[in-house]
C-alpha cells in the first residue's frame, strides 16, 4: 500500500478510495432521484387513482424503503464477510442497474403498485450495499486516513440526498419530466457500476461461518454478537441516536416550514439544503479538528453543540407565520428578512454540530469491530438506525397529536444532546470535558 495521503482531499486521487467514493455518492444520489420523484408522481398525478390520503402514500414509501435495512441487511452482513467485498458490490451495482430498468418501465406506465414495488427493490438494493460501504474503508485505507476518509463519505451522502431530492422534485413533473428521470436514473447506475469495477480487491479477513437465512434469527444473533464487543456496541448506540434525529429534523422540516415559518416549498428545499451542507462541512472538519485521530473526542462537543443550537433555533423561529394563513412567503421575500438568514445559519451550523458528531463515531465502529466480522456490525449498526428511524415517526406521530408544534418537537429532541454528550464523554477521559463527564456520571466496572 502507498505512503498514506498528506490530507484527506488526496484520498480522491487514489484507486484505493476514489472508486468506492463515488460508488457511494452515486448510489446515494440515485436513491433519492427516484424516491423524491416517486412521492412527486404519486402526491400531484396518481393519488386520486388509489384514493388514500397524500401523507399516507408518503408513509408507505418510506416504510418500504427502510423494511429492507431490518430484514435483509443482516443477511447482506454475513455474506460480506465471506466474500470478497469488491466483487459483492459489483454485483450489487449491477443489480442497482435492473431495478432502474424496473422503474422505467414504472414511470412510463404510471402503475403506482409496480413503483412501490421497484421502491422496495430499490431499498433492498441499499440494504444489500449497506454494510460492503463502510466495512470495506478500512481495507482500503491506513488508521491515519480513517477519519478523513469517514468525513468525505459522509459529506458526499448528504450532499447527494439534498442533490437527487432537488432533481427528482424539480425534473419530474416537467413535460418531458418522466423521460428524463429515466434517462438520468439508469445513467446514475450504470456509472455506479463503472465506478466499482475499478475498486481494489477486499477479500474476507480470516475464517468465514455458515450464513443463517432466517432473518429473525440471524437479527437476534446479529445484535448479541455485538454486544459482546462493548466499545463497538456504544458506537452503534451512539450513531442511531444522530439517525433518531436526523429522521425527526427531516420529517418536520415540510411543517416548520409551511406551518411555523408561513413559508412555500422554496424555502423548504433551502433549509434541506442548508441541512445537507451543514453535515457535509461538519463530516469533512472532522478529519482537521481530530487530527486524524479515531477517537470519541469529538462527538460530545458534536452533542452539546446541537443542543445549545436547537435553543437558538426556537428563539430564531417567530412566534406567528411570517404571512396570514392561507398565503405562504416565497424564498426571496423569506431571505429578504433578518429571521430567515438568522434561521438558514442555525441550520446550517446545527448540522455541522451533528457532521462533528457522527463521522467520528463511524471511524470508531469501523476500527472496533473484528476484521472478519465487521460487515456484520455494520449491519447491526443498520438495523438499529432503521429501528430508531421509524421510532423517530412514531413519537413525531404521537406528539403532533397531541398538538405539540413542530418546532417544540425538534428542540425537545435536541436537546437530548446534553444527557448524549455526557454518555459519551465518558469515555472520553483524556479531554477537559471527559474528566467533568466522569466526575459527574462515574463508569461502572468495565
Amino acid at each position: 500500500m502507498p505512503d498514506p495521503a498528506p490530507n484527506q482531499f488526496a484520498l480522491l486521487k487514489t484507486r484505493r478510495f476514489l472508486p468506492v467514493f463515488l460508488v457511494q455518492f452515486l448510489g446515494a444520489f440515485n436513491d433519492q432521484v427516484y424516491q423524491k420523484a416517486f412521492v412527486a408522481l404519486i402526491t400531484y398525478r396518481l393519488a386520486d387513482r388509489v384514493g388514500v390520503p397524500v401523507a399516507m402514500l408518503g408513509v408507505i414509501a418510506s416504510a418500504l424503503f427502510i423494511l429492507p435495512f431490518a430484514v435483509v441487511t443482516p443477511t447482506a452482513g454475513q455474506i460480506a464477510d465471506r466474500v470478497d467485498k469488491a466483487v459483492m458490490m459489483r454485483f450489487v451495482k449491477a443489480w442497482e442497474i435492473v431495478v432502474m430498468g424496473l422503474a422505467v418501465v414504472g414511470y412510463h406506465t404510471q402503475n403506482i403498485y409496480f413503483l412501490y414495488f421497484v421502491l422496495f427493490l430499490m431499498g433492498a438494493q441499499s440494504a444489500v450495499f449497506a454494510p460492503i460501504k463502510y466495512s470495506v474503508l478500512p481495507q482500503y485505507l491506513r488508521p491515519s486516513e480513517l477519519l478523513g476518509g469517514n468525513g468525505l463519505v459522509q459529506g458526499a451522502t448528504f450532499l447527494a440526498i439534498i442533490f437527487g431530492t432537488i432533481l427528482g422534485n424539480e425534473l419530474i413533473l416537467t413535460d418531458h419530466g418522466v423521460t428524463i428521470v429515466s434517462i438520468t436514473v439508469v445513467a446514475i447506475a450504470v456509472a455506479g457500476f463503472v465506478a466499482s469495477l475499478f475498486t481494489p480487491p477486499a477479500p474476507p479477513a480470516g475464517a468465514v461461518a455458515p450464513v443463517d437465512w432466517v432473518f429473525p434469527r440471524a437479527i437476534w444473533r446479529l445484535l448479541q454478537l455485538v454486544r459482546g464487543h462493548p466499545p463497538a456496541f456504544r458506537a452503534i448506540l451512539a450513531i442511531s441516536w444522530f439517525w433518531f434525529l436526523g429522521a425527526t429534523f427531516l420529517s418536520l422540516l415540510p411543517a416548520y416550514a409551511r406551518d411555523v415559518l408561513g413559508a412555500d416549498e422554496g424555502v423548504l428545499t433551502v433549509l434541506l439544503a442548508g441541512f445537507s451542507i451543514g453535515v457535509a462541512l461538519g463530516a469533512v472538519a472532522s478529519e482537521r479538528l481530530g487530527r486524524g485521530e479515531v477517537s470519541v473526542d469529538m462527538p460530545p462537543i458534536g452533542a452539546l453543540g446541537l443542543a445549545l443550537m436547537a435553543v437558538e433555533l426556537w428563539f430564531a423561529t417567530p412566534a406567528q407565520p411570517l404571512v396570514a394563513a392561507p398565503a405562504l412567503i416565497d424564498r426571496a421575500a423569506f431571505f429578504d428578512t433578518i429571521t430567515g438568514w438568522r434561521i438558514l445559519t442555525d441550520f446550517i451550523i446545527l448540522a455541522a454540530f451533528a457532521g462533528i458528531y457522527v463521522t467520528p463515531l463511524n471511524a470508531v465502529l469501523q476500527r472496533e469491530a473484528p476484521d472478519q466480522r465487521r460487515a456484520r456490525f455494520i449491519a447491526a449498526s443498520n438495523v438499529v438506525d432503521a429501528t430508531l428511524i421509524v421510532t423517530s415517526a412514531l413519537i413525531v406521530a404521537v406528539l403532533l397529536q397531541f398538538g405539540v408544534a413542530p418546532i417544540d418537537i425538534l428542540v425537545l429532541v435536541t436537546l437530548s444532546g446534553l444527557p448524549m454528550s455526557f454518555a459519551v464523554a465518558r469515555y472520553a477521559p483524556a479531554t477537559r470535558f471527559g474528566k467533568v463527564a466522569l466526575m459527574l456520571w462515574p463508569r461502572g466496572p468495565q
